[in-house]
């Protein structure tokens, strides 16, 4: 009894403790499990979040807590107090950088999965795929800008905005803009299209 009542009292001390001292008894205690889980029960939130907003809604979003999860933990064996910067941000750096990682090797999956459905002549029922079905597929590269034509190709294939910058290596909104444009003349030479 006596007993129990002493290991609650030590977890219960945890959570008066900073990040900060809890990431250094992590470093010098084997039995360190108490302090890891305090730490993640405290961090677990904005991993959470930042999940969210890499995934963008997608299935994804695990993905990218376990990459935040991984990160923190990198952040937690590599955090070295002596450079004067916080644990917090420590943390929000691993755990961000990590993110932005698997980010980029997801673009990069998305980009060649694009290139091998084009391949396949992957069919799929919407007005641009009757569009490029046609023998005018030849005529888009001279009414579209390069990269109009590569945004448009893949948002076509799927991709989100933010996918679609990470790929081309541009900032999301120009992403939106060019497939917005491309879609824009795409419906313009669909109208002159039926017109004749």
């Amino acid at each position: 009894m006596a007993g129990s009542n002493i290991n609650r009292e030590g977890f219960d001390s945890l959570s008066v403790c900073t990040d900060e001292e809890l990431a250094e008894k992590y470093r010098i205690v084997e039995q360190s499990a108490p302090y890891v889980s305090e730490l993640i029960y405290r961090y677990f939130p904005f991993i959470k979040m930042k999940a969210a907003q890499m995934s963008a809604g997608s299935s994804a979003c695990d993905d990218f807590v376990e990459e935040g999860l991984l990160g923190f933990m990198n952040a937690l064996r590599g955090y070295d107090p002596q450079k004067g910067e916080s644990f917090s941000a420590y943390v929000h750096t691993c755990v961000i950088n990590r993110m932005k990682t698997a980010a980029a090797r997801l673009c990069r999956q998305n980009a060649e999965e694009v290139i091998s459905e084009e391949e396949q002549g992957e069919d799929r029922i919407t007005p641009e795929n009757v569009f490029m079905g046609r023998e005018l597929m030849r005529d888009i590269s001279d009414e579209l800008t390069e990269l109009e034509y590569k945004a448009f190709r893949l948002y076509y294939s799927g991709l989100s905005g933010a996918e679609i910058g990470g790929v081309l290596g541009i900032q999301t909104k120009s992403a939106d803009n060019a497939v917005q444009r491309a879609r824009r003349k795409l419906r313009e030479m669909l109208t002159e299209d039926k017109n004749l």
